[in-house]
């Protein structure tokens, strides 16, 4: 098995969220039908997700399928639920290993208030472990637009390809971290989604100094 997939333990985030109680979280591990001794790490957390009062549940799992396989032995998923009660309502799921192909790992959760408005975005990172030459961190920003929930931006939010010298052209070996600008973001009140790319090498070649570039994506449409 891949020596990134390997990983067992990493320390998962949950920003602007409180800590679930841990008998939430083993509700949560009973909802997907995860035995607590296959969950490599987790994060389970309240936070409002959706207009109103209440506060959601919001978990990411990274757990052990029980599968041989290198593929699909490690999967991360994430998770919303409404509180009924004792009982977990499920409202949003996100399968990374289903929709990466397998090949996924250390998944972690931010919830972060983009807009202003007092509801949170949800941020999904995991590892895309296919080609272990390539260090590649995916982010999903997920937002709920009124009606469901759905991806807001999609994309690398750091990547390392320098050493991928065969499979990959050298014109994309490049190395990068991405990371959110909040405050930019919040002036637009979440129309536009601001980040700071820090290039630190291109096309194979590293920097002298690494390179600083602010990117903007749109992020949710404009009220009329």
């Amino acid at each position: 098995m891949r020596a990134a997939a390997r990983f067992a333990v990493a320390a998962l985030v949950a920003l602007s969220a409180s800590a679930a109680r841990a008998d939430t979280a083993a509700e949560v591990y009973k909802q997907i039908g995860v035995k607590a001794k296959d969950v490599m790490n987790s994060s389970v957390a309240t936070a409002r997700v959706l207009p109103g009062e209440a506060k959601q549940v919001v978990a990411v799992l990274t757990y052990l399928t029980g599968k041989k396989d290198e593929v699909n032995a490690l999967n991360v998923r994430l998770d919303v639920y409404r509180t009924e009660g004792d009982t977990l309502v499920p409202l949003f799921t996100r399968d990374a290993g289903k929709e990466n192909g397998g090949f996924v790992g250390r998944g972690e959760v931010a919830i972060l208030d983009l807009d202003g408005d007092g509801v949170n975005e949800i941020g999904f990172y995991y590892d895309n472990l296919k080609n272990e030459l390539i260090q590649d961190r995916r982010l999903d920003i997920i937002v709920y637009d009124g009606t469901a929930f759905r991806d807001a931006w999609t994309g690398s939010a750091s990547y390392d390809a320098t050493k991928a010298v065969r499979d990959v052209p050298p014109d994309r070996r490049d190395r990068y971290l991405r990371k959110l600008d909040l405050a930019n973001t919040r002036r637009t009140k979440g129309i536009t989604l601001f980040m700071t790319k820090t290039m630190i090498a291109v096309a194979g070649e590293r920097l002298p100094q690494p390179k600083q570039i602010q990117e903007t994506f749109p992020l949710k449409p404009e009220e009329p």
